[in-house]
Order: C-alpha cells, then structure tokens, then sequence
C-alpha cells in the first residue's frame, strides 16, 4: 500500500531535483524538437531516473559516500563523457543545418544515433548521479524500508511529470524551431550545457 506522506516527500523532492534543466534535458528537447516520439523519449527520461533511484535506494547512495575512490571513477567518467559529447554537438552546430531537418518526423524517429547519445548521457552524466542517487536516493535510503516504495513511485512519478511537460511543450515549439540558425544555436547551447556541467563537476577535482 502506497504511504500518501511518504509519496509526496518523494514527489516533492523529485519535482525540485528534475525541474533544473541539465545535459539530459538538453538532449531531449533536441530529439523531441526533430521529431522524435513523445512516448519514446518520455520513457527514456524517466525511465533513467527511475533506474538510478533505485540504485540509490539499494545502496549505491551509501556505497559511493563510503568509497571515495568509486565515486572519483565514476565522476572523471562521466566528464568525459560530457566533453565528448559537447564536441560531438559543436561539430555538428558547425555543419550545414537544412530549414527541414527539425521537421523530418520520419528521419528522425527511424535515426538511433541520438537515442543513444541520450542514453549514454542519462546513465553515465555525473549530475545525474549526483542528482538522482546521491541526494534522492540517499534521502529515501535513509527513510523506513517499508516506505521505500512509496518513496520511489512519488519521485519516479514527479520525473514522468517533468517530461511529459518538456517533452510535450517542445514539441509544440516545434514549428518555431526550423530555420537553419535556430537548428545551430540549438547544437550550440547542447554544447554549453555539456561543457558548463563537466567545468562545474570537475572544479571538486583539484
């Protein structure tokens, strides 16, 4: 039986946490602005963060605060792969960008390759980590075990809120998003917000 309390802490939490647009966010609006489908991307975010909360909940929260040399791998990682894909975003902001090709419903949804960037990035981002397994993970870790489904659902529930509202708002800018200079200045901003993340998480490095 679902605790309504306990459920809400969770949802709150979660609404708090997911609301602050990151690489993850970034990247979706991009698919959602191509076309790709709703549904899909919906269940890519939030299926993400439900994976990583129950990471958290099973103990990878305590098992990365207790071992600070796991958590380093897992943060010099996932930089890199922050940069990586920050480079990837700027190539493809400096290359020729067709007014159609954010219209192209069919290319786009039939495309893999940025499926999975997104995936990478949803997994591996350390804010993600940082955010969905470290602090609401941790959080619900430390409440009773037998709330810990209640926990779960309320902030899995507040993700599936969150990307329903991006996804679903994105796609109604769409028509507004097709000429050439919006497609660039679209890459550009995926880039920074990339290359922004990885500077901030790699300033507890030195």
């Amino acid at each position: 039986m679902i605790d309504l309390s306990t459920w809400l802490q969770g949802f709150v939490l979660g609404l708090g946490v997911f609301i602050c647009p990151g690489p993850k966010d970034v990247l979706i609006l991009r698919e959602a602005l191509r076309g790709r489908s709703p549904a899909q991307l919906i269940a890519v975010g939030c299926g993400s963060d439900a994976v990583l909360i129950a990471l958290g909940l099973l103990g990878l929260s305590a098992a990365l605060q207790a071992e600070p040399a796991l958590r380093l791998a897992a943060q010099v990682l996932g930089i890199a792969l922050l940069v990586l894909h920050g480079g990837l975003a700027v190539r493809n902001a400096m290359r020729a960008c067709p007014a159609a090709s954010l219209n192209d419903v069919a290319a786009a949804a039939s495309g893999s390759h940025g499926l999975h960037q997104l995936l990478f990035v949803s997994l591996l981002n350390p804010a993600a980590w940082l955010d969905t397994v470290l602090i609401i993970g941790a959080v619900g870790a430390a409440l009773p075990a037998e709330t810990h489904w209640s926990y779960a659902t309320g902030a899995v529930s507040a993700s599936l809120v969150w990307f329903s509202v991006w996804v679903l708002g994105a796609r109604k800018a769409q028509r507004f998003m097709g000429a050439s200079s919006a497609c660039r200045a679209l890459d550009a901003s995926i880039a920074l917000a990339m290359w922004g993340m990885a500077l901030w998480m790699s300033w507890d490095l030195w």
